[in-house]
């Protein structure tokens, strides 16, 4: 069966499982388990759909009524890859799922599991649309269906606030979209041309600068991107957990992949100034997000903000590719751009990782607050481990697989100095610092969460259990993603040539070997993840070599100082989220809002707030409800009064026609 077909089969179950679910809603345990079942095999089905579509050759496929094209769709080496996350995040988010809402009664369940096979669908229609009408209408129907997931949770305030945030973007992205797709097919009706049409076709200077930036508005406001990222630490929080891995790490590259199927592959990457836009725009919301990542107690929206940050740093790697091409360096380009998909791939792992971990959490301990962990470690020691794993590879540490895409784009902006403009060989390596200082604060951001939440001393009172098997069993399969993909960098780039061969006509990039990377030439630069986990092992193994011939078997316990306080320590003493983010509160407190307020349980709590939010969509908001008030007085007055308004607005326009 070809890769297409295989797709597009798993992609059509979704509504017939939406009925399904509607069908079985009197018996929630039977419907729980046959829903869930049901899209992981599905997302199984496109995970192997997007393997076996790296390699092949571009499968058209056209579903029509007459001689009218309804869906048009295609399977290239592009939408293959974007395939990939999609199949990871919705196999192990619906296994996930079948422990994690265990327990849920016939109502919630019918909220989650009536939309949820839907946004799996859409999503994954939306990767293999061909033309245009196809492209909107699943984004619509993605967009819709992760509204109301987030609003399964309908009983929380929060939960209608955040979807209702999330829609509004939504749909205001939608809109640009349809402008830009409008200008794409030159007047024609949205499903008469496909994607390779609009590619063949001439646009004005103008028209080009106009789609670049609506596309750039339209999928930004699903990417995260500043200033439209104020639905992600809203959104994120107030869904599930489960949804929550799906929309970060499996929706948001979506808004990627749009921007490389219309913006590179449409309109060719001619000229500098929008690569420079990218990248900009990508340090911008990468540096936004990972700071106020740190700052963060709640960990869902800490993740959240991670999430932006993420986002940022692969659009930073998408800007620099698509300037190295506009310069002819496409050998750099294929670098960038590899090291920018490979970041999508691993983003994907780790973070559907901690997001269904910190769910993990919640469904235990009934809350993500890092104020009211700690110790969860000896209560939930496998839960702890895998959540180390993600921690550590998003961190970026060796040698798992956050480090490698991490070290290749540090890579292609170390090669910056052979570029002929001397303004690119001066900028570049300023904006190379700031990813160097994105990424310190993200492993500060992610040691907080994991030490705050899962070291030191239990906070509650309660006693807490390990996680359910089913949740610790799709934790366990992305934790081994991460370590696989770490240990083999060389084999995944490998598997990348079909992509940078479509966006950029060659294969510019050297075979590597499986268990190596070498960017350019073994003389400049090369990556052993073997020879760092040998490294590491062996440090381990003389460490605890050491440690035994100097002091021995036997170990001597001392109390731990309770810092000055007579008595034993107490959890209070520990250090918390505010303290933990102190130096960076004082040293950006120009940019964020923060307030102190005094809890009785916890003592003082810091809140920050987004300064966009409080100085751009608050008075927004406030406008718009100004307005919906004198509106609504209109509505509310006498009947003579309207007939007066009908009558001089007819003597106006008789005026006017004289």
């Amino acid at each position: 069966m070809l890769p297409l077909q295989l797709a597009l089969i798993a992609a059509s179950s979704g509504p017939l499982l939406s009925l399904a679910a509607l069908l079985l809603g009197r018996h929630p345990v039977w419907s729980r388990q046959f829903s869930f079942l049901a899209t992981m095999v599905m997302s199984l089905l496109w995970l192997a759909a997007g393997v076996l579509g790296l390699g092949t050759e571009p499968e058209p496929a056209i579903l029509s009524v007459g001689n009218t094209i309804l869906w048009q769709f295609q399977l290239d080496p592009l939408s293959a890859f974007f395939l990939i996350p999609l199949g990871v995040v919705g196999s192990t988010a619906s296994l996930h799922a079948l422990g994690y809402f265990h327990g849920f009664q016939r109502g919630e369940l019918q909220r989650l599991l009536i939309p949820f096979p839907l946004f799996l669908s859409s999503m994954a229609v939306v990767i293999l649309a061909d033309n245009a009408y196809t492209f909107l209408a699943a984004w619509e129907f993605m967009a819709l269906s992760s509204g109301f997931l987030i609003l399964s949770n309908a009983q929380e305030g929060k939960a209608r606030q955040a979807a209702v945030l999330y829609l509004v973007l939504a749909q205001l992205g939608t809109l640009c979209l349809l402008a830009a797709f409008a200008l794409l097919c030159h007047g024609e009706v949205l499903r008469g041309s496909d994607f390779s049409d609009m590619a063949s076709h001439g646009f004005a200077p103008w028209a080009t600068q106009a789609i670049l930036l609506l596309t750039l508005l339209g999928f930004g406001s699903k990417l995260g991107m500043l200033p439209a990222h104020v639905w992600l630490p809203e959104a994120h929080p107030a869904a599930p957990a489960p949804i929550s891995a799906l929309m970060s790490a499996a929706m948001l590259p979506i808004a990627l992949y749009g921007l490389l199927r219309i913006d590179w592959q449409i309109l060719s990457p001619h000229g500098i100034t929008w690569g420079l836009v990218w990248l900009i725009l990508g340090l911008l919301s990468a540096g936004f997000g990972v700071l106020f990542s740190a700052l963060q107690r709640d960990m869902k929206r800490l993740l959240a903000y991670s999430s932006m940050e993420n986002m940022g740093l692969v659009l930073v790697a998408l800007g620099l590719a698509r300037i190295f091409a506009a310069e002819g360096r496409l050998t750099l380009a294929a670098l960038a751009l590899s090291a920018g998909l490979f970041q999508v791939l691993n983003h994907a792992f780790f973070k559907g990782l901690l997001f269904l971990g910190s769910g993990s959490v919640l469904h235990r301990t009934g809350t993500v607050d890092m104020a009211r962990l700690g110790g969860l470690i000896r209560s939930m020691p496998q839960t702890s481990l895998l959540m180390l794993i993600g921690t550590l590879a998003i961190a970026g540490l060796p040698p798992l697989n956050g480090f490698a895409s991490e070290w290749m784009l540090l890579q292609a902006f170390l090669l910056a100095p052979q570029m002929a403009s001397g303004t690119l060989q001066a900028m570049l390596p300023l904006a190379a610092a700031g990813v160097v200082l994105i990424l310190a604060l993200a492993s500060f951001a992610m040691v907080k969460c994991f030490g705050l939440s899962f070291l030191g001393q239990a906070r509650a009172a309660a006693p807490v259990r390990e996680a359910g098997r089913w949740e610790r069993l799709a934790m366990a399969f992305l934790a081994l993603g991460c370590i696989v993909l770490g240990l083999l960098p060389g084999a995944i780039v490998n598997r990348l040539h079909g992509v940078t061969d479509l966006l950029l006509q060659q294969s510019h990039l050297s075979l590597q070997q499986v268990w190596s990377l070498t960017p350019i030439s073994p003389q400049r630069a090369s990556y052993l993840p073997g020879a760092f986990l040998l490294g590491i092992v062996l440090a381990i193994l003389l460490t605890f070599v050491l440690v035994w011939w100097r002091f021995g078997r036997p170990l001597r316990h001392m109390p731990v100082w309770a810092c000055g306080f007579a008595g034993k320590r107490t959890p209070r003493m520990q250090d918390s989220p505010a303290g933990f983010s102190q130096p960076l509160l004082r040293i950006f407190q120009s940019i964020h809002q923060s307030e102190i307020r005094r809890d009785p349980e916890q003592g003082l709590q810091v809140v920050v707030a987004d300064p966009f939010w409080t100085r751009l969509y608050l008075p927004l908001q406030r406008t718009a409800q100004g307005l919906s008030r004198q509106a609504l007085r209109l509505q509310q007055g006498r009947i003579t009064a309207y007939l007066l308004y009908a009558f001089l607005t007819l003597v106006l326009l008789l005026m006017v026609i004289r």
